[in-house]
């Protein structure tokens, strides 16, 4: 009698409860993985949208301390392109370099950079910032007052500064958005 006691298994009850509570913990363990993988997708959505800013700002300001001269297209009262004449080494020739916000494709607005001066080019375009889903772009004259927006003319610009809204998405994911203001970079062999 005493070894059919101890060969016995567990009840239905027994096993209904360890299901139960085997089952709560594996529910906590999904969710907080499923957090931590979201997470890190937000946070690598940050850092491309900080490097890609980042390294387009500062080609922006390589080529604005060099200008010479600044030249803006507009269209419906926006800046949506500009060009810069930039002198070669030995200041005996000139180039120009055209950035411009491309709204051609609504998923993936773009911010480029392309040698010349039409910023419809395709030869050589380089896409500096991917998903943007906003530019807005400022003027300062040398005493760093803003020049209104719905002031068409390029004279007395001393220095520029762009803000963009880029956004990035993630199946399963909240929107990540982030606005980033560049320094106001200083036009220095343009003479006012």
């Amino acid at each position: 009698m005493n070894s059919r006691k101890s060969s016995r298994g567990f009840t239905l009850t027994e096993l209904m409860i360890a299901l139960t509570i085997c089952s709560f913990i594996l529910a906590g363990v999904i969710s907080t993985f499923l957090m931590i993988v979201r997470s890190g997708m937000r946070a690598s959505n940050y850092s491309t949208m900080e490097a890609e800013t980042r390294r387009a700002f500062e080609q922006l300001g390589i080529d604005a301390r060099m200008a010479k001269d600044f030249t803006a297209t507009f269209s419906g009262g926006a800046i949506t392109s500009f060009t810069l004449e930039i002198p070669n080494l030995d200041l005996s020739a000139t180039s120009f370099v055209t950035y411009g916000y491309d709204t051609s494709d609504s998923g993936d607005r773009k911010i480029f950079r392309v040698p010349g001066s039409d910023p419809t080019a395709t030869s050589n375009r380089l896409d500096l910032v991917h998903r943007v889903e906003g530019m807005t772009f400022f003027r300062y004259d040398r005493d760093t007052v803003l020049i209104p927006a719905s002031t068409t003319s390029s004279a007395g610009i001393k220095h520029i500064q762009i803000s963009v809204s880029v956004r990035r998405t993630g199946v399963g994911l909240a929107d990540t958005t982030q606005v980033i203001r560049s320094s106001a970079f200083t036009l220095r062999n343009i003479s006012i």
